[in-house]
């Protein structure tokens, strides 16, 4: 995925920020129309996409993608990831 995140970064969607863990990289994905921003950072991203590693084009982001969180393994597409 490290050409995926290259073009993130070149287009600004990748940003550094603070959690519990220290200082983290986010990716944009959404802007609303009052200015708020969705964003997750890149280890969640990694374990909800991290089975099109290898070929992280548009159509296998936002096709089905099977992980585990937790215990639980989970199979849905991104948009039902909300």
């Amino acid at each position: 995925m490290n050409q995926l995140y290259l073009s993130l970064n070149e287009a600004g969607l990748i940003f550094k920020g603070h959690t519990e863990q220290g200082e983290v990289d986010f990716i944009f994905l959404e802007t609303y129309e009052n200015g708020t921003t969705h964003s997750v950072d890149v280890n969640t991203f990694e374990t909800l996409f991290g089975d099109v590693e290898g070929n992280p084009t548009y159509e296998a982001l936002s096709g089905p993608h099977t992980f585990k969180w937790g215990d639980t393994q989970y199979t849905m597409t991104a948009e039902e990831m909300g």
